[in-house]
């Protein structure tokens, strides 16, 4: 007897935490929890079936297409290609186009999954979301889309050559790319990211690691297990991590002081080297302003 329609499985739930650790030129660990969700886009309007606290108007925690990859002209261009679809596209529009320009479109079948904490209490912010692209299930490429605490984005296609197995034979994309783009004041830009994509399971497991000068300084992963996705696990979580979205912001307001004030760290200004920051989306005003 199959399951009614409203309790099918729309959207995967992550019990799962944040681990940072700088490694150079000073050590630095912190660890947070930060729930995630695995969905896909042309499921949004469906979470709130079989639930309260996701998906519907009000609720508390939901996923709004605009919140994800939007579309915007892209600040001192480079590399390949960008688009994001014809105006108004919706999130999985904007992800074909995305591949398509990249030059490794997308056929009909293709789904996408989106990996990201959702909104909460009306307040979106994801330091880093994912896309992962499936065709008969086998992972086929993504994208990881960063995101400055200046409402600043940037992207990055993960694709045919980013397809590696892991050291416990899953399948994943990897990719290490010129970052370009300021998230912290205490890290170059002209440095490189490094991205480990898996498509979620039971397990939850993306990393964004940083290179400067060729050394590893920065460990970063998001890791966690799965758990029914209902509004008895959600209110769990809620109370684990209260003010889901505030928290993150206030946690790398707090750990940037940490650095500065007590590790003595050199802090760089945004706007010091505004010719390396490249390719990204919403840039501030300071970068736009005529010299």
């Amino acid at each position: 007897m199959g399951l009614r329609p409203h309790f099918r499985r729309v959207a995967r739930l992550y019990d799962a935490e944040v681990m940072h650790a700088r490694l150079w030129p000073k050590a630095h660990r912190f660890t947070h929890t930060a729930f995630a969700c695995a969905v896909e886009p042309a499921e949004f309007k469906e979470l709130g079936r079989g639930r309260w606290l996701l998906g519907r108007r009000w609720s508390p925690y939901a996923f709004r297409d605009q919140d994800f990859l939007p579309a915007a002209p892209l600040f001192q261009p480079e590399g390949p290609p960008q688009s994001f679809g014809a105006s108004p596209a919706d999130l999985e529009a904007r992800v074909r186009a995305f591949c398509a320009a990249q030059g490794e479109p997308l056929p009909p079948e293709a789904r996408v999954t989106l990996v990201a904490m959702p909104r909460a209490f009306g307040k979106s912010y994801n330091p880093a979301s994912f896309l992962l692209v499936t065709v008969g299930g086998e992972l086929r490429c993504g994208i990881a889309e960063v995101h400055n605490t200046f409402g600043e984005r940037k992207a990055w296609f993960l694709g045919a050559a980013c397809r590696q197995v892991d050291e416990a034979g899953r399948p994943c994309l990897r990719l290490r790319t010129p970052k370009r783009f300021y998230v912290s004041p205490f890290s170059g830009l002209d440095t490189e990211f490094a991205f480990t994509l898996r498509l979620p399971d039971a397990r939850l497991a993306v990393g964004v690691d940083h290179y400067e000068g060729g050394r590893l300084t920065l460990v970063s992963a998001w890791t966690g297990r799965e758990v029914p996705c209902t509004d008895g696990r959600l209110l769990w979580l809620t109370v684990k991590t209260p003010f889901l979205i505030l928290k993150v912001i206030a946690l790398i307001h707090l750990h940037a002081a940490w650095l500065w004030l007590v590790k003595k760290l050199p802090f760089r200004r945004k706007g010091d080297d505004i010719p390396l920051q490249r390719n990204l989306r919403h840039p501030t005003p300071e970068l736009t302003r005529p010299s």
